[in-house]
């Protein structure tokens, strides 16, 4: 409920009881045990957890003990009057804190209600199966009060080859949510445009970035298509690199031919084919896994992740490695990250289709850099 904070209801009735005692003990000891303005512990205490209303009401009970007090106690009217006075400013505080906190809770839920559908607008949930492949898509934010980001995973899966997006947009905040939708967006509409080869779409989705973004702007991205014959092309713009991850347990980058630059900064784009087979798992990412640190300053390594990747569970193995980040990062992370796991049901690689593209290095060079 807006405004009442875990266990408030039960507090309310507590400290109730609590400020009673106390007035109860004063009273018959016949001398004051503490000045009345004490009592208003109890309504500030009130007014960080409970409603304005509630607020009011123990607020108001707190002065009518105060009062009470004030009339039956002995030493002078002014001392009384001048304890008195305080209590009730004390209590008219709390009610007021209690108003404010109530107002700014509801404005940050409006906020995150208006974050949740930007979201769901702009990464629209990932099917979990597509022609020749099953796929685990995970988002995680840098801010935990932020429910979207410049980072991007979207799949289209109509048709016989599907495709998807990978993208990380530089910066933060709202304009760098401004331009993810842009890249989405326009990624989505080029892939609904028949006969465009991916790299047609890749140069679509650039126009619309470089229209959109400023001059120190950009987009990074790899755009890719799966061949149920055995075949993934790729279009790598400034991204890191995809890895292929083996039946046999080998995880392998699939490096192009040549890296482009980013979206709207002019790339020159090329597509690389690779050859796949039935049980490879694909592994799509942004930065942020890969420059993700613990507390000593040690990037997060996917070669040291290999068992939890080869999880029989694609979804459970999308998890867990997520949950390795947190407790490698304690939870502390600098930048967005957005995964995407692919597991492959193709057929043999048909002959007569490209090669596979150039020698790959193995994922451990990558993870350090090299």
């Amino acid at each position: 409920m807006p405004g009442v904070l875990p266990g408030a209801r039960a507090a309310g009735p507590l400290l109730a009881v609590a400020v009673t005692a106390l007035a109860a003990a004063q009273y018959a000891v016949g001398h004051p045990v503490a000045p009345e303005a004490w009592l208003a512990i109890a309504p500030l205490l009130a007014s960080l957890g409970l409603r304005p209303l509630r607020t009011a009401l123990l607020a108001g009970w707190t002065v009518l003990l105060g009062l009470g007090l004030a009339l039956e106690g002995p030493g002078p009217a002014r001392g009384l009057g001048l304890q008195l006075g305080v209590l009730v400013l004390l209590a008219a505080f709390a009610v007021t804190n209690s108003v404010l906190r109530s107002a700014a809770q509801r404005r940050l839920g409006q906020a995150r209600a208006v974050a949740r559908i930007a979201q769901s607008a702009l990464l629209r949930e990932v099917p979990r199966s597509v022609a020749a492949a099953r796929l685990a898509s995970r988002y995680l934010s840098a801010s935990a009060e932020a429910q979207v980001g410049g980072d991007v995973v979207e799949v289209i899966a109509d048709g016989a080859n599907p495709r998807w997006l990978v993208a990380d947009t530089r910066g933060k905040g709202l304009p760098a949510v401004r331009l993810a939708s842009v890249a989405a967006t326009s990624f989505r509409d080029a892939c609904a445009e028949p006969g465009l080869s991916l790299m047609e779409v890749a140069r679509s989705v650039d126009l619309s970035v470089t229209r959109a973004s400023g001059d120190e702007d950009f987009v990074t991205a790899v755009f890719a298509e799966l061949d149920p014959r055995g075949w993934i092309q790729l279009v790598i713009c400034g991204h890191p690199a995809p890895l292929r991850l083996s039946a046999e347990g080998e995880l392998m980058p699939l490096n192009p031919v040549a890296f482009a630059a980013p979206l709207g900064l002019h790339p020159d784009l090329h597509v690389s084919t690779f050859s796949v087979r039935t049980g490879d798992r694909l592994v799509f990412f942004t930065d942020g896994l890969l420059e993700a640190r613990d507390r000593a300053g040690r990037f997060f390594r996917l070669d040291e992740q290999i068992e939890t990747l080869r999880r029989p569970d694609l979804q459970a193995a999308a998890d867990e490695l997520l949950d390795r980040l947190r407790a490698h990062t304690r939870h502390r992370l600098d930048d967005d990250v957005a995964v995407l796991l692919a597991e492959l049901t193709v057929t043999d690689p048909v002959p007569g289709l490209p090669p596979a593209a150039p020698a790959e290095r193995p994922v451990a060079a990558v993870a350090a850099g090299s």
